[in-house]
């Protein structure tokens, strides 16, 4: 498995709960409603997520860890899909 798919099951077994999802949406939701909504960026407990709308990406990024595999990219749709957002 790719270090990127491995931060992703970090996030989500340590930081995506319920209270996270609904920021995340809200996010989402604000972008859906105004092209000037670029990125958003969040510090969790855990993880720092920016959600780059402009690129169409998300990078994770975890806190409590160092080096090049502490960071990646995923694509927006993949994030949406694996963390079971509401894309509106």
């Amino acid at each position: 498995m790719t270090s990127g798919g491995s931060l992703m099951e970090k996030f989500i077994a340590q930081e995506l709960n319920a209270s996270v999802r609904f920021v995340l949406n809200e996010a989402l939701d604000e972008r859906a409603h105004s092209d000037s909504v670029l990125i958003r960026e969040f510090e969790f407990n855990c993880f720092d997520v920016v959600l780059d709308f402009e690129r169409g990406v998300v990078k994770l990024q975890d806190v409590l860890s160092s080096g090049f595999e502490s960071s990646t990219e995923f694509p927006l749709s993949e994030f949406i899909s694996v963390c079971g957002l509401e894309l509106l």
